[in-house]
């Protein structure tokens, strides 16, 4: 009908080629991994250091815990310990006086002996050095003592300063991933318990999961391209 004109076609050769298989499937966006964050330590929530459903990189600073407390305990443990060096110092000193003490005794109490041998000096004379030497001696041991002592207290006020500066790194928190935020369930302003209270999540997005089926139908098809290699 109509003007019966020609129509006008395309032709093109055949040619044989590769075509991909295409499978469509419905599938679920699941997150690559969720993280809830806990605080390591107690005190009052001072800071928050971004909005809710903010997309933050690994690293970035989240939250800020009073450290008022323990920058105070830190104070007081660094007191602690110069007091202890000064008492371990003055520990030393009397043992290098009372072994330098002991020695002179020693020579004397051994210089008498031998003038007792020739009959110059009195036997209680040597006796009575003898007995200020092992006096000594007793002050060398009871100085040893109170060396090994402040050397224990200043180690343990060392370790006591390093426990106080790991609770003062948990005073601020830091994201341990990259991903987005949740709900926060704890206000700026209240008060948090450690390792009780959740303040939010941090949902990781990239990379991501996404689970689907396919067919029955094409499952051993699937199966068999797959062991040629990664289907995309």
């Amino acid at each position: 009908g109509g003007d019966g004109g020609p129509v006008p076609v395309v032709v093109a050769k055949v040619t044989a080629k590769s075509v991909p298989i295409a499978v469509t499937a419905i599938g679920n966006v699941e997150a690559y991994s969720t993280i809830n964050l806990v605080p390591q330590i107690g005190g009052q929530l001072t800071e928050v250091y971004f909005s809710e459903g903010d997309f933050v990189k690994k690293g970035a600073k989240l939250f800020s815990i009073d450290a008022s407390q323990i920058e105070a305990q830190i104070a007081q443990a660094e007191a602690n310990l110069a007091r202890d060096e000064a008492l371990q110092a003055q520990a030393e000193a009397n043992l290098a006086r009372d072994v330098a003490n002991e020695k002179y005794g020693r020579d004397q109490a051994a210089r008498y002996a031998q003038l007792f041998k020739e009959g110059i000096v009195s036997k209680e004379q040597g006796d009575q050095l003898a007995a200020t030497a092992d006096a000594l001696a007793n002050s060398v041991r009871a100085d040893r003592a109170a060396v090994d002592s402040s050397k224990a207290q200043l180690r343990a006020d060392q370790a006591n300063i390093r426990n106080l500066q790991v609770q003062l790194g948990y005073t601020t928190i830091y994201s341990p991933i990259e991903g987005r935020t949740g709900n926060l369930t704890v206000k700026r302003g209240n008060v948090v318990a450690p390792n009780t209270s959740g303040l939010m999540s941090i949902t990781q997005v990239e990379p991501i999961y996404v689970t689907f089926t396919v067919p029955e139908t094409r499952l051993a098809e699937i199966r068999r391209y797959m062991a040629q290699g990664k289907l995309s």
